[in-house]
């Protein structure tokens, strides 16, 4: 199963579309996803990407998934 890391982008109030757009290709880029946009006046953008776990991080998880509940 995946593990995936979040990232909240919040977009000032006066912000024009093709500001947004190009913050959203950016992070797209670089692997976040767009999962939710929320707001009227600011917009939030929630993004997820998988986390890159190696070594002593991946051993962390693999102990956390295998613990007893």
């Amino acid at each position: 199963m995946p593990t995936y890391e979040y990232r909240l982008l919040q977009l000032p109030e006066n912000s024009s579309i093709s500001q947004a757009n190009n913050q959203i290709r950016r992070l797209a880029n670089e692997g976040w996803e767009p999962l939710l946009m929320s707001g009227d006046v600011q917009v939030s953008i929630l993004f997820r990407r998988e986390a890159d776990i190696t070594g002593a991080a991946m051993a962390e998880a693999a102990a956390t998934a295998e613990a007893p509940a």
